[in-house]
């Protein structure tokens, strides 16, 4: 499992070198493509992953050795769509989880969402793929089945939910001032049901 942020390595080339081996398999980390994806994980340059990517796809000798390995934050709630095309598009299986969290101020999983919201979108998105996921995108469709029953973090914590959110909307703007770069804000601003649970989160 790797985020592919670098295939070279002290004269070395993964992909050259996993390619002498009679099998392999390799899980390419990756959250939501383009400044999405970015934001989710500082430090990556999305079109140096794809790249480095690209690299896999021209070794692997069958659909087993490189996969596509996608956890669905809040904002990549935004990706998935553009996950799919990806892995259409190089014919690799997405395999699909949702952020975990222990406690409820950990707003980057979208189980923090309100019921209704988070299923209205999670609706949306599995009526598009009947017509746009196969077989390989087949992971991604029972995840976001089973996040419809799976508890939002108010329903499992509903004495301290909205204090949590709180918390972790202060620890997340105080990261983005420390990246310099697109915020939260500025990312859920891609669908005003988004932007507005997250306007009304304040103390």
């Amino acid at each position: 499992n790797t985020n592919l942020s670098r295939v070279e390595y002290k004269g070395m080339n993964l992909w050259k070198t996993l390619n002498k081996f009679r099998d392999w398999q390799v899980c390419a980390s990756i959250d939501g493509t383009g400044e999405i994806g970015e934001y989710i994980r500082t430090g990556l340059d999305y079109n140096t992953w794809l790249e480095n990517f690209q690299g896999g796809v021209e070794v692997m000798r069958h659909r087993r050795q490189l996969k596509l390995d996608y956890t669905i934050t809040l904002p990549g709630l935004l990706e998935i769509k553009n996950m799919v095309e990806l892995s259409k598009r190089y014919n690799v299986e997405l395999l699909t989880k949702v952020t975990f969290a222990f406690t409820p101020d950990i707003l980057l999983s979208p189980m923090a969402l309100p019921r209704e919201t988070l299923n209205e979108i999670v609706d949306e998105n599995l009526h598009w793929l009947k017509d746009n996921a196969g077989e390989l995108q087949q992971s991604l469709v029972d995840v976001l089945q089973n996040m419809k029953s799976r508890p939002t973090f108010a329903e499992q914590w509903p004495d301290s939910w909205e204090s949590n959110a709180v918390k972790g909307k202060h620890w997340l703007q105080k990261l983005d001032k420390i990246r310099h770069g697109p915020d939260m804000e500025y990312i859920l601003a891609n669908d005003s049901r988004l932007l507005k649970w997250w306007n009304n989160i304040h103390e």
